[in-house]
């Protein structure tokens, strides 16, 4: 008789499917996947039932799946921060003093030329809201308030 984590692995191809469905690629989702027997080893082991009938309780699968994904991605995003910080820090390092006082200059400038919306979008997150409050407040799209931001945010950060 086949244990559930056999049962499981069954599935296999389904789970790299299901993975790569969110958004990631196939080393990825084998990555997750790999995760997920891990986990659900780990589970049940400790006694975890996650048996349907005579089968495996596929959502239960699927949130493991979901959150080993989103996981990995907060990760990734972290790294590329923290990646992001060290060039800076490398620029920083290499380059003359900055005058504040003439970037500053350049920052107000720039922001003048831009469009209203743009101007008005990035000073409300920068100085009053976060995202989700602007977004709550004004019902803009959160994605249209982000990538707003964010595209000023690029703009003025190529300037200096």
């Amino acid at each position: 008789m086949k244990t559930m984590l056999e049962k499981v692995f069954d599935d296999h191809t389904k789970w790299i499917n299901t993975t790569k469905r969110f958004g990631c690629s196939k080393e990825e989702a084998e990555d997750i996947v790999g995760d997920m027997y891990y986990i659900i080893g780990k589970m049940l082991n400790k006694g975890l039932d996650i048996s349907y009938g005579d089968s495996v309780n596929y959502f239960y699968i699927y949130r493991t799946l979901k959150t080993s994904f989103l996981q990995l991605k907060n990760r990734q995003t972290k790294e590329n921060a923290i990646s992001l910080d060290n060039d800076f820090d490398v620029y920083l390092e290499s380059s003359e003093p900055i005058d504040f006082d003439i970037a500053n200059n350049k920052v107000l400038d720039a922001l003048d030329k831009m469009h209203w919306y743009d101007k008005k979008i990035y000073n409300l997150i920068q100085y009053e809201y976060s995202i989700t409050k602007l977004h709550k407040k004004t019902g803009i799209s959160y994605h249209s308030l982000y990538n707003t931001y964010r595209k000023v945010k690029q703009q003025l950060k190529e300037l200096l």
